[in-house]
């Protein structure tokens, strides 16, 4: 028994080495700025696909963990590259990238403030500087979040709860969820996990901006009513996925009160733009929400994850989540919450130390330049596809993304053609984009979501792309 003990005891010695480690650190702190500076190369490898397999059988002969972390690396698309404008996943801003190995050794847990002392308070301040950036009341409250689809989720959990009559509960299902046609996935996936019903989500068409027919919302609580629902959520976009178009919050919060309505943004996309001085009229009214989900892992250009929800009074969040555990939970109240009663998390990250760090150092002005800048660069994409001979624009950006096609290509082929010239660009790795489908349409989709991409960037990629539709011809 000694014999084995000294063995276990060796074997975790290798572990918590110290130079060891030490030489880990310094060896994968490179590899990481490497990878948040590199400007050149490709994109995306080509055969990517197949080098990955390559790259799997080949790792198991391999015991050298940089040597791993370098060919991962290399292997990885490389968001730091200003003409990879695919998704809105963002590259991160070095800062924030870095500090994630400090925030996964501390390890702290903010669900519960015995496991967090600092963390919880930084993540509350963190979260009170949100309030006063949306225009949120004091008595507003929420957590971070893994993404935007858990704050959604957790949106409508409060709504659900705070929409139940207080004589009498009314059933999940008649609950209606009125979105525009360009909502977000997970709001729908929301409503399903809470048991609203399959036939509780109602569409309101979009205008010519891809935003919510705002004039078309009233005949959508219409068509809900003759449906037998009595209870409403009224969901904004604030940023959508497809086209980053921003629905007209002032007008949707007054619809919502006329409907008698909990109001929902989905501002994951789109939240930052309040850090911009040319740009925040685009989410004036955000405040006003009775919740909203915001991302910093997009706008704020965070790594990934960090998202948040807000709920405009904080004791419709607390109530449908406060739990007696008392091996976590603290008996009586105290200066510094548990956070695991306001989260559906009960492991809860110091996410919030990547953006907090940020705004410390550089303060909100930087986001102003950021978010800004990232715009900018976007309506010079539009610029250029309304110029071209070949592209053309399919709507003005709201924000940072861009939908376009190919002039005068119409009929059956056209949603082939434009797959695959996405798919020839992305697989040279010059450049990389995304798409979608509008209108029925398949279009090519380009999202800027790295700083450092200037207008010769997009341009550049623009070029390539018409010179792929020309070959095609």
């Amino acid at each position: 028994m000694k014999r084995a003990l000294a063995s276990d005891e060796s074997v975790i010695e290798t572990l918590w080495d110290v130079a060891a480690t030490r030489k880990v650190a310094r060896q994968f702190a490179e590899i990481a700025v490497g990878a948040l500076l590199e400007r050149g190369g490709a994109v995306r490898q080509p055969r990517s696909a197949t080098l990955a397999s390559h790259f799997l059988r080949g790792a198991a002969r391999s015991k050298n963990a940089a040597r791993l972390a370098q060919q991962i690396r290399r292997l990885s698309l490389r968001l730091a590259h200003p003409r990879y404008l695919a998704q809105q996943v963002a590259a991160p801003i070095p800062m924030a990238a870095l500090i994630e190995s400090v925030v996964a050794a501390m390890n702290q847990s903010l669900a519960v403030w015995e496991m967090s002392p600092i963390a919880t308070a930084i993540d509350r301040q963190l979260m009170a500087r949100f309030k006063r950036l949306f225009g949120c009341p004091r008595t507003a409250e929420g957590t971070l979040v893994p993404g935007g689809a858990f704050g959604n989720l957790t949106a409508l959990l409060a709504a659900r709860e705070a929409l139940k009559s207080p004589r009498r509960a009314v059933a999940a299902s008649r609950i209606a969820v009125i979105v525009g046609a360009q909502v977000h996935y997970s709001i729908a996936r929301a409503a399903a996990i809470l048991g609203m019903g399959g036939d509780a989500v109602f569409s309101v068409p979009v205008d010519h901006e891809f935003r919510m027919d705002v004039e078309r919302v009233p005949e959508l609580f219409v068509r809900a009513r003759k449906a037998g629902f009595r209870r409403f959520v009224l969901v904004g976009s604030a940023g959508s996925t497809p086209t980053g178009s921003f629905d007209d919050i002032d007008a949707l919060r007054r619809e919502a009160t006329r409907q008698g309505a909990w109001f929902h943004v989905d501002a994951a996309h789109g939240a930052a733009l309040a850090f911009s001085r040319r740009l925040r009229r685009r989410v004036k009214g955000i405040g006003s929400a009775d919740s909203l989900a915001f991302d910093p892992h997009k706008m704020m250009f965070m790594p990934l994850s960090g998202a948040g929800v807000l709920v405009r009074d904080g004791s419709l969040l607390a109530q449908p989540l406060a739990e007696r555990a008392p091996y976590l939970f603290a008996a009586e109240r105290r200066h510094w919450p548990d956070i695991g009663q306001l989260t559906m998390a009960c492991s809860q990250r110091f996410d919030a130390l990547k953006i907090w760090l940020v705004w410390q150092i550089h303060g909100a002005r930087i986001w102003d330049a950021l978010v800004t800048h990232t715009c900018v660069v976007c309506a010079a994409a539009f610029r250029y596809c309304a110029q071209s001979r070949i592209l053309e624009p399919v709507h003005q950006p709201h924000s940072n993304i861009l939908c376009f096609r190919l002039r005068n290509q119409v009929g059956k082929d056209s949603d082939r053609i434009h797959w695959q010239i996405k798919e020839e660009l992305n697989e040279s790795g010059y450049g990389y984009i995304s798409s979608t489908v509008l209108d029925a349409r398949r279009v090519l989709r380009l999202v800027v979501m790295n700083p450092r991409t200037r207008v010769g960037d997009v341009e550049d990629v623009l070029k390539r792309i018409e010179r792929i539709a020309r070959a095609r011809q």
